[in-house]
């Protein structure tokens, strides 16, 4: 099929379901992978056409619905059932934005059976607790681990994915020579692979970070994480927190991008040039970063700093920023701005008072309704009454287009999609029939 006729592919399905057809049109050209192709009749094809529909169904919605507009961060996932049953199955989807969290746990339960999409609860032994104490990184509760016995495990099914990240916080406190701590994987609950170690250096008592590829490893039905003290007292802690597991499939790299960790204005990849500052603008350590050792502070009512990249290739660019403000007082605030030229400038977002809780935020700006150039700019800027009055950017990149993930089950049928839309227009990136 070509892409033309996909929409007219689309109308058909979607008249065929709302009329209850027995038969659903597969969706644009995988029919070499799906079961026509092998002759696999009855039960399972109708299985098949089940799942089309239903991917179908999320993509007229994210390209002529509301369905994007519920998905406005990365990570953001909303699940639903076709409204009527095709070939007499019910059709379960879940579209996500960027990734899909196949399971997570925030420790707020309290206890070892907090968290969704586990196999199981958490196993532990030694010293190992989930505390109320000590700040955790968000919420009230986290884990930690302790002397040479501490040790949690838990397990997820990660079998049909393509690919799966870990991603939690942790920091390390009181570490003396030869000690260290350890996360680490197992496909198989046996054989154990280390992927990441701390040590006497990173004992800083500071909540960091960390993203660890899982796609090199055996993505099981029976997947196993660790976390494991090796430290020599009740005084040498580990801690953990806001853990998940994901199917990232947003993987495109940044246009421009910059985590302000190379501690200066020359620091990130992508732009045209070096971050332009003036005032009470700096690149600190204090102030406790989104991730890393450093992030952009803005003080006072001078606090300014804007950079430019060229976007003339990416009309449909996102500008994608961790952002905190903190101590405003009424009539105080920052912004965000853009511009085409470097002159003529747009606020596109402002944080007032109200805004300063001193929590690191996500934000999302589509530059698309706006002129995009071969020098288009972005800045931050302070207009607040003294230096006790702050704004924090971290973690800061200018993308492409919207990325979405796609689950259809009907019955044992299961199709993953991976698509993009750019003005409208979907493109399939990856497809998958299990």
């Amino acid at each position: 099929m070509k892409n033309g006729e996909k929409g007219q592919a689309l109308v058909i399905a979607m008249a065929l379901v709302a009329f209850g057809g027995l038969v659903i049109s597969p969706f644009l050209g995988h029919v070499g992978n799906n079961l026509i192709g092998s002759r696999i009749y009855g039960e399972a094809i109708s299985q098949q056409y089940s799942s089309d529909a239903g991917v179908e169904h999320a993509i007229w919605d994210l390209t002529y619905g509301d369905l994007a507009s519920q998905l406005s961060f990365p990570g953001d996932s909303t699940s639903y059932q076709l409204g009527q049953a095709i070939n007499g199955i019910a059709t379960d989807i879940t579209v996500s934005k960027g990734w899909e969290t196949i399971a997570s746990d925030n420790l707020e339960s309290g206890g070892w059976a907090g968290g969704t999409g586990w196999l199981g609860n958490w196993y532990q032994t030694g010293d190992s607790s989930v505390i109320n104490t000590e700040s955790p990184y968000e919420g009230s509760y986290h884990l930690r681990l302790r002397s040479n016995t501490g040790y949690v495990k838990r397990s997820v099914d990660l079998s049909g994915l393509p690919s799966a990240r870990l991603r939690f916080w942790a920091r390390a406190r009181s570490f003396e020579a030869g000690e260290e701590a350890y996360c680490r994987i197992s496909s198989n609950g046996a054989d154990w692979t280390t992927v990441y170690t701390w040590v006497v250096g990173d004992d800083d008592n500071t909540y960091h970070y960390y993203d660890i590829d899982l796609s090199t490893y055996t993505l099981s039905s029976e997947f196993w994480i660790v976390f494991q003290a090796n430290m020599s007292g009740t005084g040498d802690y580990l801690y953990v927190d806001y853990l998940k597991i994901v199917w990232a499939f947003d993987t495109s790299t940044p246009v421009a991008s910059d985590d302000f960790e190379s501690g200066g204005w020359a620091g990130g990849t992508g732009w045209l040039y070096d971050w332009n500052y003036s005032g009470d603008a700096s690149i600190v350590t204090t102030g406790t970063p989104y991730e890393g050792s450093y992030h952009l502070r803005l003080r006072a009512n001078t606090g300014y700093a804007e950079r430019a990249v060229d976007l003339s290739s990416q009309p449909n660019a996102r500008l994608q920023f961790w952002s905190k403000a903190d101590s405003f007082e009424s009539g105080e605030e920052a912004q965000c701005l853009i511009s085409e030229n470097g002159t003529t400038w747009t606020i596109v977002h402002t944080w007032v008072d109200g805004d300063d809780d001193n929590i690191y935020h996500y934000y999302e700006i589509d530059l698309s309704p706006y002129t995009i150039s071969s020098e288009f700019w972005i800045a931050f800027q302070a207009n607040m009454s003294g230096t006790g009055d702050y704004l924090y950017v971290d973690a800061l990149q200018i993308s492409g287009p919207s990325i979405y993930g796609i689950i259809s089950v009907a019955g044992d049928r299961t199709i993953r999609a991976v698509v993009e839309i750019v003005a409208g227009t979907v493109n399939v990136l990856w497809w998958q029939v299990t």
